[in-house]
């Protein structure tokens, strides 16, 4: 069984099978243009998702060393070569961005190719054809899924195994491979990194998230253990601020409207924390501090882009809570966006640490203020149809959603060349509303979680409303959850469908490799 995207909350089981009629439906294709390569297919399956779903993120592991030595061929594949083509009903393709992530490479050199200049940067390289024992060429492999009647899907991974050139291993992690050509020229991009984090190194301590150069999000990645804090008001954990819908909206509000004394600074707009760790509070500005460790990875991709930080959760000179949290956000969709998030906390000393009876913590969102059932008419709605907060406070959902007016309608007000006023028989477009529907995964504990939420605009999955939980030594807790970013109210969003997305348990088949004819040059 395998974890598909890290923070996205399926299984999927990983089986290798003949897809019957593989051969001859590569005897029957179109033949390629080989050019610098030697081209290669594979048949993928998915079952199991919902019908007619239109973007579901799937992940499978892939071992194209593996793939290679079923094929009888020497060499490496080259990760930009890779094509992914939707197989449609009639037999025609779409092609698909893929995203590959390759998993850690043992360092192969020191060896370089007779020629190469001394003093070079990079760890080895090789002549694709001579792949040196221990090479390891595996990873995962993620695409946006769209299903037929039954919640299926075929696809065509094309693949290329380069014929001359030379491969180099990089010297960063994961160490993989970059292949050149004989004249010296990286292999191009199949697809463009549309999903970005900029910068590298935190500029006055934020990244910016970017889809095709538009934002999406800011990430502030909080305090930093031992440096000094300006007077006034500090940042006391990492948060998101602003965060934008799918139509470049900011939904998301930085502090409580009607509160002029401070009393909800501590609701920082997309956060994680929680009121009782071990006895210490990490939820208020009075208590502890979730401190910036580490930025793991950065990763940008067609498909998503991925942030890995560590954290220490810091009370009364010591750590109370250690954590990892990866943030994965996926390329924006038609109508909406969505943001998977995977939490591991653990102890920081070889003794439990138990996370006490609270509905503060761990993930919470605050929305703007037109968005809230009190300031701008909105809603709250959660999977079982209780609405706002006099329904759904404290109440078992498997997701709840909060939206509301974003925007004044599209439509332009008078001006010049436009209908000059309005009669009283004439009514006003409604707002655009937006909103935030948060998925707790099934295999969270506590599943279906409780959730806090009020109509002045704030919502919190609260893992331990009904009891604590403790975290021994040696163990991890891990709560993932999905964040979707839409359009309209979670009905016109189909929330509930998305929500069944991400509960379903895809199975992804890898079917047999084959070599594609390459075409005729007379």
């Amino acid at each position: 069984m395998y974890t598909t995207n890290g923070c996205q909350a399926r299984r999927c089981a990983f089986l290798l099978l003949l897809w019957v009629g593989a051969c001859s439906a590569a005897s029957a294709r179109a033949a390629v243009d080989a050019g610098p390569y030697r081209w290669f297919s594979l048949p993928i399956e998915v079952t199991g998702l919902p019908p007619r779903a239109t973007f579901v993120p799937v992940t499978c592991p892939v071992d194209f060393g593996e793939l290679l030595r079923r094929l009888s061929v020497a060499g490496v594949i080259d990760e930009r070569s890779l094509r992914l083509y939707r197989v449609l009903p009639d037999g025609r393709e779409v092609e698909e961005p893929v995203q590959f992530e390759a998993a850690d490479q043992p360092r192969l050199g020191p060896r370089l190719v007779p020629g190469t200049v001394p003093g070079v940067s990079y760890l080895a390289e090789f002549r694709p054809e001579e792949a040196p024992a221990g090479l390891k060429q595996t990873g995962a492999l993620s695409w946006i899924a769209q299903t037929g009647a039954q919640g299926g899907a075929r696809f065509r991974l094309q693949l290329g195994v380069p014929r001359g050139g030379r491969a180099i291993q990089v010297p960063f992690p994961p160490q993989n491979l970059r292949v050149f050509d004989e004249q010296g020229r990286a292999a191009p991009l199949r697809s463009f990194p549309r999903m970005q984090i900029r910068p590298q190194w935190p500029l006055d301590g934020a990244l910016q998230v970017f889809d095709a150069h538009r934002p999406v999000t800011t990430y502030h990645v909080g305090p930093t253990p031992g440096r000094v804090e300006l007077p006034g008001f500090s940042i006391r954990r990492p948060f998101f601020y602003p965060v934008n819908g799918p139509d470049g909206v900011g939904l998301t509000e930085f502090g409580k409207p009607h509160d002029p004394t401070g009393s909800h600074a501590h609701h920082y707009s997309l956060w994680i924390a929680h009121a009782n760790v071990a006895g210490q509070d990490f939820w208020s500005e009075r208590g502890g501090t979730i401190a910036h460790q580490q930025l793991e990875q950065l990763l940008d991709g067609p498909v998503f882009c991925r942030l890995a930080q560590t954290t220490r959760w810091i009370a009364k000179d010591a750590d109370q809570l250690r954590e990892r949290r990866q943030v994965t956000v996926y390329r924006a969709a038609a109508d909406f966006r969505l943001v998977d998030f995977e939490l591991e906390f653990t102890p920081p000393r070889a003794e439990a640490v138990e996370l006490g009876k609270t509905t503060f913590g761990f993930l919470a969102v605050r929305v703007a203020q037109s968005m809230t059932p009190f300031d701008g008419g909105g809603e709250i709605l959660n999977a079982r149809g209780d609405r706002n907060e006099q329904q759904a406070h404290l109440k078992r959902a498997e997701w709840l959603d909060q939206s509301g007016p974003i925007a004044p309608a599209s439509e332009k007000p008078d001006g010049p060349g436009q209908k000059a006023g309005r009669t009283a028989a004439d009514r006003p477009a409604p707002p655009r509303w937006g909103g935030i529907a948060v998925f707790d995964h099934p295999g969270n504990a506590s599943h279906p979680t409780v959730w806090h939420c009020r109509n002045d605009g704030w919502a919190g999955a609260a893992l331990n409303a009904e009891g604590p939980y403790a975290i021994r030594p040696g163990e991890t807790l891990r709560l993932r959850y999905r964040l979707c970013l839409h359009r309209g109210n979670a009905t016109d969003a189909r929330v509930a469908d998305q929500y069944a997305a991400l509960a379903a348990r895809p199975v992804i088949r890898l079917g047999t490799p084959f070599a594609e004819r390459p075409a005729s040059r007379e």
